[in-house]
């Protein structure tokens, strides 16, 4: 599994919705230098930083 598929596993999780986490992960953020999470989530460092955010969503922070 790559990084990008892992990643929507992780959003469907935290979003408890697959339309939901689609929805977020291919719309641009700021945190990303307006680049879409799944354009960021290419390779381990961007994964990394896009978990980041959806661990702070599924916590409790909103973005």
């Amino acid at each position: 599994m790559n990084y990008v598929e892992q990643i929507q596993l992780e959003a469907k999780r935290v979003f408890a919705n697959k339309q939901k986490a689609d929805a977020w992960l291919n719309q641009p953020k700021a945190d990303f230098d307006d680049c879409t999470p799944l354009e960021i989530a290419r390779d381990e460092s961007g994964y990394l930083r896009v978990k980041d955010v959806l661990d702070r969503i599924d916590h409790g922070y909103s973005f």
